[in-house]
């Protein structure tokens, strides 16, 4: 028999973790060396435990998991993280894997699903969950359709929540060009309202740099 893959389990909901340790050792392959209801708890678990798989909830109390995750990367590189979230915001999936995480999955994933991520990840590979995927490729294409420096500007400000009279006169354009670069944003980036052009202003990072900045 192969060695089997041990698992750090860290949920601080006794319940939602109980489930997942029941699915995770239905496989004779997987075995929970410990189980953390909060930050400081599993670091400690994973000093002491040196598991393969970190399976963690980015809500955790004591110390959150985004600082979990920054202490395992300088410390403990031997353990690969998979981050489980209820939160559905690209903007959290995206800070998740720009820190290097081998896995991030909703808490919805189905058993299988998660048991082959974890295969997956222990392997060297990645995991992103099949309801989060889509989501990404389709923020992945908006961000790589190129906007000139005005419509980032015009973008930035509209998020900001400024007129088009008040755009006008910040970037000294017409009142017409303004609407004309507003129109022509909608249809770029297929957005249908101000709001998903303002959610677009926010995951993309334009909202927190200033106009002289923008590139």
């Amino acid at each position: 028999m192969s060695e089997k893959i041990t698992i750090v389990l860290a949920e601080d909901h006794s319940l939602v973790r109980a489930g997942f340790k029941s699915i995770l050792e239905a496989h004779d392959d997987l075995e929970v060396v410990g189980e953390a209801e909060d930050g400081l708890e599993c670091l400690e678990l994973v000093r002491s435990k040196t598991p393969d798989i970190l399976l963690l909830d980015l809500s955790m109390p004591k110390l959150s998991g985004m600082n979990v995750i920054n202490h395992i990367k300088k410390r403990y590189t031997d353990t690969k993280v998979i981050v489980l979230t209820a939160a559905e915001t690209l903007s959290v999936w995206r800070d998740v894997l720009d820190m290097g995480v081998g896995g991030l999955s909703m808490k919805s994933v189905s058993p299988r699903e998660l048991t082959n991520g974890i295969h997956e990840v222990h392997k060297g590979g990645s995991f992103i969950h099949s309801e989060i995927q889509p989501s990404l490729e389709a923020a992945e294409g908006l961000k790589n359709r190129r906007l000139s420096v005005r419509e980032k500007q015009v973008v930035k400000l509209v998020a900001e929540g400024y007129k088009t009279k008040d755009i006008a006169d910040m970037l000294e354009i017409s009142d017409r060009t303004v609407s004309k670069h507003r129109e022509n944003l909608m249809s770029k980036l297929a957005l249908e309202s101000t709001a998903e052009l303002t959610k677009y202003a926010n995951e993309s990072g334009l909202t927190r740099v200033g106009l002289e900045e923008i590139e």
